[in-house]
């Protein structure tokens, strides 16, 4: 227990005022967390989730890679129906690579989070006049493709106004908060026993998920949007998702991408 109590502190689970928000101590305690626990892993190899972790799955990853990407027809299809639907002509999506990079981010006017997938919805509605799902099917391949255009880049997620600091507080209490049938937080998984195996599966780390989302699993033989990610989670853990793009998961995401700050976008979107 004093163990498990030294690595809340030290993380920064503590919430307090938003005044008192430090997203820089938050980011460089988490990514010292898992330096402590993979002291081998270079934080840039964050990158690569789990396939970080274990060399056996890092190979069959790559060998995935180095073939045909099975979320490669997707990418294309997404390229094509992000004109096909003109969202160039929205001015948050005219570069898209500038548009992955600058989402999340807090939009002081509606005093919002603003995630990359709830853009390209309402973009998508202003030019067609239709909706748009949120978790897979076109959401997925077009914000993949968006996403594509930033390869390389680093996240950056800027954390700076009271109201900023305020959804952020949320993101992360939610992400550290007990809740469903087997009492999990988001953080028991994916932080205090990242790389520790759940049944078959090695549990991947929370630093470095954010970069290469949308994902493609083998489990879903398809693309899915991050958002369909935590709703997976919530059922692993007995408790009742939440709606995609709800505000909860929306703060959630502004946190969760702002501890991966400073690794590169990458496109290697396969995973388990």
């Amino acid at each position: 227990m004093k163990k498990l109590i030294t690595a809340v502190v030290s993380l920064g689970l503590i919430v307090g005022a938003a005044s008192a928000t430090d997203v820089d101590a938050d980011r460089k305690a988490f990514v010292g967390h898992f330096k402590s626990i993979k002291p081998n892993v270079d934080f840039a190899d964050y990158t690569n989730g789990v396939y970080a972790f274990d060399e056996g799955s890092r190979e069959q990853f790559e060998e995935i890679l180095d073939g045909i990407p099975p979320y490669e027809e997707a990418l294309e299809k997404g390229g094509a129906e992000f004109e096909k639907f003109g969202l160039a002509k929205c001015d948050a999506l005219k570069d898209p690579a500038a548009a992955r990079l600058a989402h999340p981010y807090y939009d002081e006017k509606a005093g919002t989070v603003v995630t990359l997938e709830g853009t390209i919805q309402k973009c998508y509605n202003e030019q067609t006049g239709k909706k748009m799902g949120t978790m897979k099917g076109k959401i997925a391949r077009i914000s993949s493709w968006i996403s594509d255009q930033a390869a390389g880049e680093k996240i950056n997620v800027k954390v700076e106004s009271e109201g900023a600091k305020a959804a952020y507080e949320e993101g992360k209490a939610f992400f550290y908060a007990k809740r469903g049938q087997f009492n999990m937080s988001c953080a028991d998984c994916h932080v205090y026993n990242a790389g520790k195996k759940a049944r078959a599966d090695i549990l991947s780390p929370a630093l470095g998920h954010t970069t290469h989302v949308p994902m493609y699993r083998a489990k879903w033989a398809g693309l899915g949007t991050l958002h369909r990610r935590y709703g997976g989670c919530l059922k692993n853990m007995r408790a009742k998702p939440i709606k995609a793009q709800k505000e909860v998961y929306r703060n959630m995401e502004f946190y969760h991408q702002a501890m991966s700050n400073g690794l590169e976008i990458t496109d290697a979107r396969y995973r388990k």
